[in-house]
């Protein structure tokens, strides 16, 4: 078994009965988890501060002229080191914007060796606020479904909230989130499942496609769809009320090294 399973699965296997927990952990997919970076580990990115962008690559703006919000930047060298289940490019760097109400958002890959210039202002008076710069770390951690994802609804409707201890309110999917807390949280990650607060990344993405659940193509579109990047609200970020957003991106596009097409989705309360 991987490392990155170890602790989930035994702590799983505390939980649950044998028929239950093995079914459950077979759906864990590995996430790089990001946390800000402490003195002496390796960084791997980094959240806000102004973008490094090669001469001639204008800074990304809305159609209407304004500029979009630099959110992060990742290595993609460093981040090779790190399992996750989707195939990022193993080398370059990747730059993260959005606009300010997170509606738009525009993603770029820029090629290992790219001589950038040092940091621009934020064009124009837009609304693009510059967020304090803080360095990330990166680990590998196991990550599951959440409630109401097509994978867990396989396993039966009562199988969130099924009593796991002694008292009333020790019901798996709190037990699960307390232990999740004790491994640092999954705030910010790369790949995995996201930490969907209502719909997961898959759905949303589906029915902004246009699908619905009736037509026949629906469930094909909606497993087309990775969590290419998760931040949460912290570094002066806001994503609405304790919200998290999520960059999407289909498969297929992320296999062609395709970012011109990602899927911003804000999960708050």
């Amino acid at each position: 078994m991987h490392d990155w399973m170890l602790d989930f699965a035994g702590y799983l296997r505390e939980l649950l009965p044998e028929e239950l927990a093995e079914p459950f952990i077979a759906l864990a997919r590995p996430a790089i988890r990001l946390s800000m970076a402490e003195e002496g580990e390796t960084v791997v990115g980094r959240l806000g501060g102004l973008p490094r962008l090669p001469e001639g690559v204008p800074w990304p703006g809305t159609d209407g002229g304004s500029a979009m919000q630099f959110l992060a930047e990742l290595d993609c060298e460093a981040l090779a080191a790190y399992k996750s289940d989707i195939g990022l490019p193993a080398e370059g760097t990747l730059l993260f914007f959005t606009t300010w109400d997170n509606a738009a958002a525009q993603v770029i890959l820029l090629p290992p060796g790219a001589i950038r210039v040092p940091e621009r202002e934020v064009p124009g008076s837009g609304e693009a606020r510059v967020f304090p710069e803080a360095p990330l770390a990166a680990e590998t951690v196991a990550t599951w479904p959440t409630r109401g994802h097509d994978e867990l609804v396989k396993l039966g409707d009562e199988f969130w909230d099924r009593l796991v201890g002694e008292e009333p309110w020790e019901v798996f999917g709190d037990m699960l989130a307390d232990f999740a807390d004790a491994e640092g949280g999954r705030d910010h990650q790369v790949g995995g499942y996201s930490d969907a607060l209502q719909s997961p990344i898959e759905v949303a993405a589906a029915y902004e496609a246009g699908l619905t659940p009736k037509d026949p193509g629906f469930a094909a579109e909606a497993s087309q769809w990775v969590t290419l990047l998760q931040l949460d609200e912290n570094n002066g970020m806001l994503f609405g009320d304790g919200g998290r957003l999520i960059f999407g991106i289909r498969r297929d596009r992320l296999a062609a090294r395709d970012f011109s097409q990602v899927f911003p989705y804000v999960q708050g309360h």
